[in-house]
């Protein structure tokens, strides 16, 4: 293997790592003792780059809830909304997304106590959820008449 960089190697052997910091902003939530409470837990399971703590996407995604679902990976890794902003965004209270996502209706992850949604999943369940509803109205009109 003469002329290949060892670097380039050692990147292709790596996975991805986020840190703290990066985890903070996706989450909109959590603290450094946050992460010690979890860490301590066996959690949240992070793993040295020789200068920071850093955590590999899957233990990321175990403590979220699971892994995504096939052909979602990159949906996953994108930042989190708030019980706030995803209800600003289906046009509905928060309350409403909270329930549904208690109920198990709308696909969630939890990051402690808080529940945060991916914003592609979210899209698609109120796609369904409009569909739903449309199919409903028609259903109503034809049975009437």
């Amino acid at each position: 293997m003469a002329g290949s960089d060892p670097q380039d190697l050692t990147r292709e052997i790596t996975p991805d790592l986020v840190d703290r910091d990066y985890l903070i902003r996706r989450w909109q939530h959590g603290s450094e003792a946050f992460f010690w409470r979890h860490e301590k837990r066996g959690l949240l399971t992070p793993v040295s780059d020789g200068c920071k703590l850093r955590y590999t996407w899957s233990a990321v995604f175990d403590f979220e809830g699971g892994q995504p679902p096939a052909g979602m990976l990159e949906a996953y890794k994108s930042d989190l909304l708030t019980e706030h902003q995803a209800a600003r965004l289906c046009s509905v209270k928060p309350s409403y997304i909270l329930t549904a996502a208690r109920a198990g209706n709308l696909p969630t992850r939890r990051i402690g106590r808080a529940f945060r949604f991916v914003p592609a999943e979210l899209e698609a369940w109120q796609n369904r959820r409009f569909v739903n509803r449309k199919s409903l109205k028609n259903s109503r009109k034809t049975g009437n008449e």
